[in-house]
């Protein structure tokens, strides 16, 4: 047997945020077992890579990920690890897959890719004893070890509080990946918060395939939002993937009243025309998610809202992504991604084929993106002169800090290029808006100074 002391690990996480909790997860168990982090993948003995399989795009990049590690294992003339068993066999380098596409896969994967030396379906508490077992690697048990980040020092964390979904959005895999919803209970995910404001973190960012479905016994959203505020060194909660179908009275009283819920929510709208939404399983169009927009920029007028659009859905005419197009001008919303449909075996939608050509695809999310960005341009320009709250989470020269406002999501919004002496990581500081970049803000610090006006959306 190996010892788990005298080996390395490195973990690529691949996806979405709630991807990255599990990663996050397995890096904790990782460290209780007693194996050692590596500073990065060539330093690693063993290679864990947790990937996605949500689309086609990011099923491809985990495969492609997958032999790039095998090849740079093949590829070394000696191995990383130094551990050794007694009979002086040398512990080598090792690839190990978990996550979404072997948990979907996980027996084409083994059969087509079989140079890989452990597989995993989704992670779980049993994943580092099982690994350790077939690769002959003796481990330790050390409580002491939670959910570590695999980059520690950031100034947020990502709080999941439930894991699958039972929405069964027809273009969706994920409740074949990941089952229907299970909520998680109001201690864990308070034990979380903890550890992650113990930390240092000052951001929660709530996270699960549709929060506004939370709901554990007689607790639901608003008591997770609540237990959350009440945890020092907690300063700022976001709210992220809310289906549009469920943004109700609770979300916005939590977005209006409660001060330490940041002015910022993500619904994923996926389209506006009537039929596409039907035929996606959802209920939504035009006229009901402007009055959604109006209504949360009603209680809550400093809100940014960002939303999610696919193109290229079977049976999608060029009249619906005129629709699209115009919703976008009249909606202004602050922060939108795009991305084009890939059909999914197993899902309602999976039937209808893939009509739209991929070229048309491209053309259409050219389009869309290009709309937005005007939008976004011209709602960043109103900006300046305003001032905002920031968290600063990186020092990049002598007098200048790389930001987020309060109106940014970590990873996939805009960052805030701030100016000022006396800066450190990790705090929240109030910075005047000086000028605007493509999709990001640029500003010095303001001190103490209380924002002088509120730009509205």
């Amino acid at each position: 047997m190996f010892s788990s002391t005298d080996i390395s690990y490195f973990i690529t996480s691949l996806g979405c945020s709630k991807n990255l909790v599990d990663s996050e997860r397995v890096n904790g168990a990782m460290k209780a077992a007693g194996y050692r982090q590596a500073g990065g993948p060539d330093d690693a003995d063993i290679l864990i890579i947790n990937t996605c399989g949500f689309i086609r795009t990011a099923k491809e990049e985990s495969i492609a990920t997958i032999f790039e590690a095998i090849e740079t294992q093949k590829s070394r003339s000696s191995p990383v690890g130094r551990a050794e068993e007694s009979t002086g066999g040398n512990f080598g380098r090792k690839v190990v897959v978990i996550g979404c596409l072997t948990g979907r896969y996980i027996s084409a994967v083994t059969s087509e890719i079989p140079e890989i030396d452990f597989i995993y379906g989704l992670p779980d508490g049993a994943f580092v004893e099982k690994m350790s077992r077939s690769l002959r690697i003796a481990i330790r048990t050390d409580a002491g070890h939670g959910r570590e980040p695999l980059v520690p020092g950031l100034a947020y964390a990502y709080i999941k509080i439930a894991e699958g979904c039972s929405n069964n959005c027809t273009y969706c895999a994920i409740p074949f990946i990941r089952g229907p919803q299970r909520s998680y209970s109001p201690g864990s995910i308070l034990d979380e918060v903890r550890e992650a404001a113990g930390r240092g973190a000052l951001e929660m960012v709530i996270v699960a395939q549709d929060i506004s479905s939370y709901e554990y016994g007689n607790a639901g959203l608003r008591d997770v939002v609540r237990n959350m505020t009440d945890v020092q060194g907690v300063e700022w909660i976001r709210l992220m993937y809310c289906h549009p179908d469920r943004v109700d009275g609770v979300i916005t009283d939590l977005l209006e009243h409660e001060k330490k819920v940041v002015p910022y929510i993500d619904i994923p709208l996926q389209h506006v025309s009537a039929p596409l939404v039907r035929a996606m399983g959802r209920k939504g169009d035009f006229s009901s998610y402007m009055n959604l927009v109006a209504r949360l920029r009603a209680k809550v007028p400093d809100i940014r809202i960002r939303s999610t659009f696919m193109v290229g859905f079977p049976g999608e005419a060029e009249r619906d992504v005129d629709e699209l197009v115009d919703f976008l001008k009249e909606a202004m919303l602050d922060r939108v991604g795009v991305f084009m449909y890939s059909p999914e075996e197993g899902t309602g939608a999976y039937s209808l084929g893939d009509p739209v050509p991929e070229r048309e695809k491209k053309v259409r999310y050219g389009r869309i993106m290009s709309e937005q960005r005007e939008i976004s341009a011209a709602k960043l320009s109103r900006m300046i002169g305003s001032t905002v709250r920031v968290i600063v989470e990186e020092r990049l020269d002598e007098s200048t800090w790389i930001c987020r406002t309060e109106y940014d999501a970590p990873e996939v919004d805009g960052i805030f290029y701030l100016t000022g002496s006396d800066v450190a990581v990790n705090t929240i500081e109030t910075a005047r808006v000086t000028d605007t970049l493509d999709y990001d803000l640029v500003g010095v610090v303001a001190g103490s100074m209380p924002p002088q006006h509120h730009i509205s959306p």
